[in-house]
């Protein structure tokens, strides 16, 4: 019969930990029903044309235009953050996910407070 020395005996320990460890991560991976419905409804009040510019903007330095600016304020922040972190591990996977969320929050606030600049004009209280 074949005898376990000390380092086969603490490499399958080790093994073993780390599987435990690793499948409850891999196990909230798997989108819930209600995830995928809100990011379905996130994708729906998005214009696809503002979707590839937002991700190009993530991707490159570029500017996002006023009309999906405003888009994506309406759209909602959680919204806007669901859908980059769903792409970021997905589509995405191989950009430097630091970066990308980095920029993602900048694109959100540069959008929100474009989109705070412009209400007071356009309001009906503001008249008053």
């Amino acid at each position: 019969m074949a005898r376990f020395t000390g380092y086969q005996t603490s490499a399958i320990l080790i093994f073993v930990i780390a599987t435990m460890m690793i499948l409850p991560g891999l196990a909230t991976l798997a989108p819930t029903p209600s995830n995928f419905m809100f990011l379905e409804e996130c994708k729906s009040r998005l214009h696809v044309g503002c979707g590839k510019e937002i991700v190009i903007t993530i991707i490159k330095e570029w500017s996002i235009s006023d009309r999906c600016c405003m888009e994506l304020v309406s759209m909602g922040q959680s919204c806007h953050f669901s859908l980059v972190n769903k792409a970021l591990s997905g589509p995405l996977s191989k950009l430097n996910k630091l970066d990308a969320l980095t920029k993602s929050a900048e694109i959100w606030n540069q959008c929100f407070e474009f989109s705070q600049f412009l209400s007071p004009a356009t309001s009906p209280s503001s008249e008053e």
